[in-house]
This record gives structure tokens, C-alpha cells and sequence, in this order.
């Protein structure tokens, strides 16, 4: 029988023992080894066996119990279903409370627009530059804010899957086309896009563009972060020490959570109001600015045909577009200035302006804060704009739309 795997591994870690020397017996020789033939050492491989599958068995065990762990304390970021309740929160006119922002927000936008009992007047299609924009900016219309953190080129694609899904598809959409919007793949750094991965390809199924390399698109990073043991520890201590906890709720105003409103949009906790002040959002602009001086917005030809495609397919499902460029933090734009940076920022209006001309659209807004009229003290960083200042450009929209309908 085998030794117990435990045991022997305990033995291993313990010291020799000396012990006094014993007189040893006279050698008995059996038959086998006196005809020639040699022991094979079974009962020692055993062992290494055992201890090899014990060591397997304990380091699965191991990574298993921190994927657990981070779905567990952080489900709305890593969770499946971890949206679900949130999503029919929402459906149902709540609001729901969260620790922050950084949740899986393309699964909660899939699961909200589920269960959304209407289509929307307007769908609002960008990266979180636009999330502090509620409906109400948008009075003469039923406005739904599908915002989604670190946008790239493949995000509206996924988000106008979710829509055409769930038959939400609505009439009017405002599709936000920000600076680094048609990044390759290769040289993103972040991993929040990941999720768009699933619907992005059911879209390009749709439209019959081929579809980036299924390797090049695993959710690696993010598969990484699950199994973070670091990411468990903050996880569990946040979620242990939390003076308030996310809930479903009729309040928009918490201390120390951030708000989730039924139209998409969101509002801040008093910390996080406490913490975006005037000097901080100069500080954060002029680092964001040293750090992408000499790094210009690149285009990828491959997220470029997909825009296209997608601007085409909308418009033959009778849906009228508007594109929008997000308007920086002055301090950031004009630090900007004579960089390369800025140089890549004007191809990106450029092309802006040859979807608008291809395809028949308007375009509202500008990476230029100064001609859309937003102040410094608008903004809580380089890029992250108040409702006051999203409001001039959702004038320019309204002003827009209520012109093309007296026609």
C-alpha cells in the first residue's frame, strides 16, 4: 500500500533525526535477487506520484478558490449574472448603488436593454465622456445613455448588437467617436473593452466584415485579473470594510457610493465630489498631456471599414445618426497643442468628417472645449466633462433634430 502523501510530505519538511548506530543484521538475500534479478523501486515512485498529484491538486484548488473569490466580492465586475439584479433594478425605475464605476458595464447594458419595456426615442452610443449626460438633457425626447468605459471601434458595434437583439433598436442615435477610438488592437493597454468582444463579432457576422483574429481578441487580461490574488485581497477588505454596500435603491445621493440611474447615466458619490476639485482635474490634465504629447491617436484601416459598414447597415434600418466628437479640458487641449498628438487628433476629425459626408450625417460637438463652451471647472480630469457641459452639445443636437423635423 502507499505511503499516506501528508505524511511523507511532512517527513519531508522535517529535520533528520540522528539516532545511534544500530548493529545491523546479517543481509537476507531472496530468490529473485540471488538469481540476478533486480528490485524495481515501486514503493518510492509511488510516493513522488502521490506527493506530484497532491501539489496539482492543492495548486488548482488554490486558483479556483480565487476565481471564486473575485466573482464573489466583486460580481459586478466579474460575475456572469453579476448584473442581472442591478439590470432589473434599473428596468424597473430604480436606481442602483455601487462601491464605483469600474463594473462590466457592457453586461449590464446587455441585461438592461433586455428587459427595457419600450425602445428609446434616442440612444446615446460613447465611451464614458457621456456618462454624467441624463435624460434630461434631452427633454423633447426618451433618451437612453448606453455609455461603455474604454470605447474602441469594435464598442458601438457591440452596443448596436445588444440593441438589435433585444429589439430595441431605436430611431435616433448619437454614435461619440473619441480620440483613440480606431486603436489596434496591439497596442491597447487596458483590458475594460474585452467584454464587447462576444457581441462585437455577432455584429460583424451581421454586417459580413471579417472579423479580427479570434487570438488577437481572448480575453487574456481580464482572465488574468480574475485570478489575482492581489485583486481578491482588495476585493474582500473593500467589501468587509464598506460602510454602505450596492443596493437597489429610490435615493440618488450616497457618501461613499456611486448611483446607476435608469436612463444609463450616473451620479457620484460625496467622496468622489469631494475629491474632483479644480486643482486636482489641472493636475490630472497636465499629466494626461505629458504623457500623450508624443503619442498620436493611431487609425486602424480595419476599425475604419467597420465604422463604415456599421453607419451603412444603421441607415438601412431607417435610423438617423448624428456623430459627435468629445471636447477635452482645456488645459489639457491647449497643452496639446504643436504636439503630435494634437497633429493625430486632427486625422481623427477628418475622418469624422468623411463619415459625415459619405453617409449623410450631422456632426455636433469638437475635441475643441472653446467652440463648444465648456470651462476648465467643467471637468473632473483631462477628458470627463460635467452635464453642464454636455448639455451645449445636446443643445446643438436638439436645435438639429427639431429643424430636420419642421421640415
Amino acid at each position: 500500500m502507499a505511503a499516506d502523501p501528508i505524511l511523507l510530505a511532512r517527513s519531508l519538511l522535517q529535520p533528520p533525526v540522528q539516532r545511534a548506530p544500530l548493529i545491523k543484521p546479517a543481509p537476507r538475500i531472496s530468490a529473485l535477487h540471488s538469481a540476478g534479478v533486480e528490485k524495481t523501486p515501486l514503493r518510492n515512485s509511488r510516493n513522488h506520484i502521490g506527493y506530484l498529484a497532491l501539489c496539482v491538486l492543492l495548486t488548482v484548488a488554490g486558483i479556483l478558490a480565487v476565481w471564486v473569490g473575485n466573482r464573489a466580492y466583486a460580481p459586478e465586475m466579474y460575475a456572469e449574472s453579476g448584473m442581472a439584479g442591478p439590470a432589473a433594478a434599473l428596468a424597473g425605475g430604480q436606481n442602483y448603488a455601487l462601491f464605483d464605476l469600474n463594473v462590466n458595464i457592457r453586461n449590464l447594458r446587455n441585461e438592461h436593454l433586455s428587459r427595457l419595456a419600450q425602445t428609446p426615442d434616442l440612444v446615446l452610443v460613447g465611451a464614458s465622456h457621456w456618462q454624467e449626460a441624463g435624460a434630461e438633457l434631452v427633454p423633447h425626447l426618451k433618451m437612453y445613455n448606453a455609455h461603455i468605459h474604454r470605447d474602441y471601434w469594435e464598442g458601438p458595434l457591440a452596443v448596436t448588437e445588444m440593441l438589435v437583439k433585444h429589439d430595441r433598436l431605436p430611431k435616433k442615435m448619437i454614435i461619440s467617436i473619441r480620440d483613440n477610438q480606431f486603436m489596434p488592437v496591439s497596442a491597447r493597454k487596458d483590458f475594460l473593452w474585452e467584454p464587447d468582444i462576444p457581441f462585437y463579432r455577432a455584429m460583424a457576422g451581421r454586417l459580413r466584415i471579417e472579423r479580427e483574429e479570434i487570438w488577437s481578441t481572448l480575453p487574456f487580461n481580464r482572465m488574468r485579473e480574475m485570478l489575482s490574488l492581489s485583486m481578491l485581497f482588495n476585493n474582500f477588505t473593500h467589501w468587509q470594510n464598506a460602510q454602505e454596500r450596492p443596493h437597489a435603491t429610490g435615493e440618488r445621493h450616497f457618501e461613499s457610493l456611486d448611483v446607476l440611474l435608469p436612463d444609463g447615466s450616473i451620479v457620484w458619490s460625496n467622496q468622489h465630489k469631494r475629491l474632483f476639485t479644480p486643482g486636482r482635474a489641472k493636475a490630472e490634465s497636465l499629466k494626461f498631456a505629458a504623457l500623450n504629447a508624443n503619442s498620436p491617436p493611431a487609425i486602424d484601416p480595419r476599425g475604419v471599414t467597420a465604422f463604415d459598414e456599421l453607419l451603412t447597415y444603421l441607415k438601412g434600418r431607417g435610423v438617423t445618426v448624428y456623430l459627435v466628437n468629445p471636447p477635452f479640458n482645456p488645459i489639457y487641449f491647449d497643452k496639446m497643442q504643436g504636439t503630435p498628438y494634437a497633429a493625430g487628433l486632427r486625422n481623427v476629425e477628418a475622418l469624422t468628417a468623411r463619415f459625415a459626408a459619405t453617409h449623410g450625417l450631422q456632426v455636433i460637438g469638437s475635441f475643441n472645449p472653446h467652440k463648444v463652451g465648456c470651462d476648465s471647472i467643467m471637468y473632473i480630469d483631462a477628458e470627463h466633462a460635467n452635464a453642464k457641459c454636455l448639455g451645449k452639445i445636446f443643445d446643438q443636437f436638439a436645435a438639429l433634430d427639431m429643424a430636420r423635423g419642421a421640415e
